[in-house]
């Protein structure tokens, strides 16, 4: 779900992109397009073989136009003339691109913000987003994705230079939290997470601290159940990781 990518991103892409837009799409494409279809017409096959040859996100497939890697603008087309894909190329890989459904939707879009920085939105076939992955040097730093309706699903993020999340939440298509974590202290890796009831109704809470030796967060201090109706039922001490005293409020 989370690759990262080793290449440099190029502001050339950037640049090129930017102008394109602004000169409007019937100026989009450079003097060196290909246009071809070469890939699979099963739509999920299109998309997947396009991400093979993303420089940004880690892949090393090369691909060629007229016997070269491609080089600039290149568009591919379904059978009824619909744009599948325009994307720019470098020696082959993409560096910019958007794919589309069959149905002329958006499916996805990839575009580099700065040597260091990409973003990547995938969309569902009704137009809503459906995944946003922020890239940060070569890693996914922040992570969010959202239900058909709009309602975000799950999000995440981590912290820039260390191995902990900073956020890291999963919610119900009605919006209600499944569970939530939220950074307390940066320093130490020490997390609050939070569980719910389907209700809505906080299922069980406590704090967590990143442990080196483990590469994993384990439970620290004391931990409070609740019972359906949100009245605390019990509270675990934890010491080492584990339980070492139980209490029933």
């Amino acid at each position: 779900m989370k690759t990262a990518f080793k290449t440099e991103l190029l502001v050339l892409g950037i640049v090129l992109m930017s102008q394109a837009q602004a000169q409007g799409d019937s100026l989009m494409l450079a003097d060196d397009l290909g246009t071809f279809s070469t890939l699979p017409e099963d739509d999920s096959q299109i998309i997947s073989d396009y991400e093979r040859l993303n420089r940004s996100l880690g892949h090393d497939s090369i691909r060629y136009c007229q016997g070269y890697a491609c080089s600039g603008w290149v568009e591919d087309k379904y059978a009824d003339g619909t744009l599948k894909h325009r994307g720019y190329y470098q020696e082959g890989q993409l560096l910019v691109y958007k794919n589309f459904h069959s149905n002329g939707a958006v499916e996805r879009e990839f575009r580099t913000v700065d040597n260091f920085r990409g973003q990547l939105t995938t969309f569902h076939p009704n137009g809503a987003i459906r995944t946003e992955i922020k890239y940060f040097k070569g890693e996914s730093l922040e992570w969010t994705d959202h239900y058909a309706n709009g309602q975000v699903r799950y999000e995440e993020e981590k912290h820039k230079s260390e191995p902990w999340y900073l956020k890291m939440n999963l919610y119900q298509a009605d919006g209600k939290p499944i569970s939530t974590l939220m950074v307390v202290d940066k320093k130490k890796g020490e997390v609050e997470q939070k569980e719910y009831w389907p209700n809505g109704n906080l299922r069980i809470s406590g704090r967590a601290r990143f442990d080196a030796n483990r590469r994993d967060c384990v439970r620290v201090g004391t931990w409070t159940s609740y019972d359906p109706n949100g009245k605390p039922v019990s509270e675990d001490r934890y010491l080492d990781g584990k339980i070492h005293e139980t209490k029933k409020l």
